[in-house]
């Protein structure tokens, strides 16, 4: 017996040696669903990412059924009221006039309305991710769908509540740390990509959103390939799952830290 216990012990220890220790990069692009060309060109990048379709576009299903194919990750970029008026609105926006009856068979609705989702991120919503009353029913809406899903804050408000909500749902959540793409030149979007990697080095993970606009996809296009012997790429349920393993590991030696995704930004 002693000895059984020492061969699964040495096993566990040279499994633990023998983990991946790469910084973890999650790629989420969004606003999927309008171009079918630039759509299938984002779904052709190198690795394990994420794909946040729109409801309602017109080729919204066909990229979701595409990037399934492919093994990607699908989620539901679920739309929301902004605070700028002069932000583009979708027709299917989740708003403030909505009362909780509303709000959820908006969300049940729009849940329905795209294939193979994993999960749920907010499209603009720095309006009414702000408030607890309108997020709470949100998140309830789609656990009560599939408490599978998980949330991902998409942060277009430094005031957002909604990964809080997600969570007090029982939602599994996350926030992302980057935006790529908030200012679409080659030079920004390079200077943000260089961010994100520094950040996964930093604390062992982080995720950036880009949308399919031509020099995203060039700047992507160009870099993906060449970092994978530094990094990791994992679709946000995978990273997800990496960081509750990690976070028991952690609480189970007393020492859990944790980090503040940056906010930006009025969508």
């Amino acid at each position: 017996m002693l000895r059984t216990w020492s061969l699964l012990l040495a096993l566990a220890i040279s499994q633990g040696a023998a983990a991946d220790q790469r910084p973890v990069l999650s790629l989420v692009i969004d606003d999927l669903g309008y171009s079918l060309e630039n759509g299938m060109a984002a779904i052709e990048l190198a690795g394990d990412h994420t794909y946040a379709i729109l409801p309602g576009a017109v080729y919204s299903r066909r990229l979701a059924e595409h990037a399934h194919g492919k093994n990607k990750e699908v989620i539901l970029h679920l739309p929301m009221q902004s605070i700028s008026s002069s932000a583009a609105h979708e027709p299917n926006a989740l708003n403030e006039a909505m009362d909780e009856d509303q709000l959820s068979a908006s969300v049940h609705s729009l849940l329905a309305s795209i294939p193979f989702i994993r999960g749920v991120n907010n499209h603009m919503g720095s309006h009414l991710t702000e408030f607890d009353f309108f997020m709470r029913p949100v998140m309830d809406s789609i656990r009560s769908y599939n408490p599978q899903l998980y949330f991902l804050d998409s942060r277009t408000s430094p005031r957002s509540v909604a990964h809080a909500q997600a969570l007090d749902a029982g939602l599994s959540a996350v926030t992302r740390d980057i935006f790529l793409d908030n200012e679409s030149n080659l030079e920004s979007i390079r200077l943000q990509y260089n961010i994100w990697l520094a950040k996964a080095r930093d604390h062992g993970s982080a995720i950036a959103i880009g949308h399919p606009y031509p020099n995203t996809l060039t700047v992507l296009q160009e870099n993906l390939a060449e970092i994978g012997a530094d990094f990791r790429f994992l679709r946000v349920s995978r990273l997800i799952e990496e960081r509750r393993n990690r976070t028991g590991a952690v609480n189970q030696r007393g020492n859990l830290s944790s980090t503040t995704a940056p906010a930006s930004l009025g969508l």
